[in-house]
């Protein structure tokens, strides 16, 4: 008989706890606070001659402040702050800028009189409570609620923390590990935020929804005032099981009312081989339209077959470990019939081939990627890096539904180089990392945007967390 802990404790009061605080005092007094002190320099260089350079320097970081568990919960809050230190940014650094711009304020807002969209000017610095949250905890299960980040093993919704401040979510959060080798997830997102926002907007209001979701309803990014009030939430299930040695086997699925819901399934099998490590995974996510197509209209405003945006993707991989590297070659295919929603910073290609400001599913779009990853702790303590090469094919005649980040450019074919460099300080400087990010990327013009969109990025990274 398997024993469920938190329904046990929901149903008779009781639970089995960590250890924990005695009485209210000593449970704010036992408190956890993390910190983070963190800059990031960005620098994007256009290849075309007509476009200036965009770069962008912020300063910032957050403190995280949890109360220690008293009979199971715990109270938290996290206040997060990103600014542009001297003015050393110029509004006019962001005049081409895409990647950038979250690493400041984004807001944006509707003049009263006119309906005019304004929105802060690049290089606005701003604070905003991100997380402020309640927390029930059990041996084996947690639920949280409020405003939170939510687990990295969603699929859909993600703190995507790569700027200055993650996105965040209002909402609820269930992990549950009673079940042997198992974990059962659930979440109920009724408001986001995203980065460089400080508000929480409803689940259309976020720059990757498509353009026309975001019009039909009251969010921000609308060409118009929307008339239909707020969006409604979104609720994402998954199960992760690992009972057979070597194997995990994942299922979620997501479901956003009246609009879409996409079910998702992915395998990963370790073989060992002498001293290497085979790994082989799969991933296939299906899409089914509720709703979103009568708003959207694709077959008229995004050349598919027809207005319904039911589709598909499926993707595989291979890696092979032997000490300290890891050689990844996978591949991915979106169906032709619509493009996948993605709005809340899940990749659905994440592990495969999806890399830096690109978004591969996108209708009819194939992908393919190799990466190499190193470890050089031999020559050079807690010294890590990758290189990766991925290439995009695109049907060029396909104009996608939302922005993500550089697609928003409508270019065709895509060539990509990454290499990422990561060094993580000991001793007294124990909690300090250094990032570098290099990316170099070719974009094919099309008939329907004739436009050179090759760009390199370079990012750079300096956090200290205690």
């Amino acid at each position: 008989m398997i024993k469920l802990s938190f329904i046990a404790a929901l149903i008779s009061g009781t639970a089995v706890f960590a250890i924990g605080a005695d009485d209210l005092t000593s449970a704010f007094k036992e408190g956890k606070l993390e910190g983070n002190i963190r800059s990031q320099y960005f620098v994007t260089e256009w290849k075309s001659d007509d476009l200036p350079t965009a770069k962008g320097f912020a300063l910032g970081g957050s403190l995280i402040y949890q109360t220690d568990p008293l009979s199971g919960l715990s109270l938290g809050i996290g206040l997060y702050t990103t600014q542009n230190p001297g003015d050393w940014t110029d509004e006019e650094d962001g005049n081409t800028a895409t990647t950038s711009k979250d690493l400041f304020s984004r807001d944006s807002y509707r003049d009263p009189l006119t309906g005019a969209k304004i929105s802060d000017p690049y290089g606005e610095g701003y604070a905003v409570l991100a997380q402020s949250y309640l927390l029930y905890k059990t041996a084996q299960t947690q639920a949280k609620t409020g405003r939170i980040l939510t687990d990295k093993t969603n699929p859909w919704i993600t703190p995507n923390d790569t700027k200055m401040i993650p996105v965040a979510i209002e909402g609820v959060q269930i992990i549950s590990n009673d079940i042997a080798n198992t974990t059962l997830s659930f979440c109920y997102a009724d408001k986001i935020k995203e980065r460089g926002m400080t508000y929480f907007g409803n689940m259309a209001d976020t720059l990757d929804t498509p353009s026309k979701i975001s019009s039909y309803y009251s969010t921000h990014y609308g060409k118009t005032v929307g008339i239909n009030g707020d969006a409604p939430g979104v609720a994402i299930f998954g199960v992760t099981n690992k009972s057979i040695n070597s194997l995990r086997f994942d299922a979620w699925g997501m479901n956003w009312k009246n609009l879409a819901s996409q079910a998702r399934f992915e395998v990963g099998y370790a073989i060992e081989a002498g001293d290497s490590i085979i790994g082989l995974g799969g991933l296939y996510l299906k899409q089914f339209d509720n709703g979103a197509g009568e708003i959207i209209q694709p077959q008229k405003n995004n050349n598919d077959s027809d207005n319904s945006i039911d589709t598909d993707l499926y993707a595989l991989r291979v890696s092979v470990d032997h000490g300290p590297a890891r050689l990844m070659a996978a591949m991915s295919n979106t169906g032709n019939e619509g493009d996948l929603l993605a709005p809340w910073r899940g990749f659905h290609t994440q592990g495969y081939t999806r890399s830096m400001t690109q978004t591969d599913w996108n209708a009819d779009t194939k992908a393919r990627k190799i990466q190499l990853d190193y470890n050089f702790d031999a020559y050079i303590y807690s010294l890590s890096a990758f290189l990766s090469y991925s290439a995009y094919n695109r049907n060029e005649q396909k104009i996608p539904y939302q922005n993500m980040t550089d697609r928003g450019l409508q270019n065709g074919d895509t060539d990509q180089w990454n290499m990422d460099i990561l060094y993580k300080l000991s001793g007294q400087y124990k909690g300090c990392e250094l990032k570098l990010r290099l990316m170099d990327q070719n974009n094919e013009a099309t008939v329907l945007h004739p436009h050179e969109s090759s760009n390199q990025e370079t990012r750079f990274e300096i956090s200290y967390k205690f």
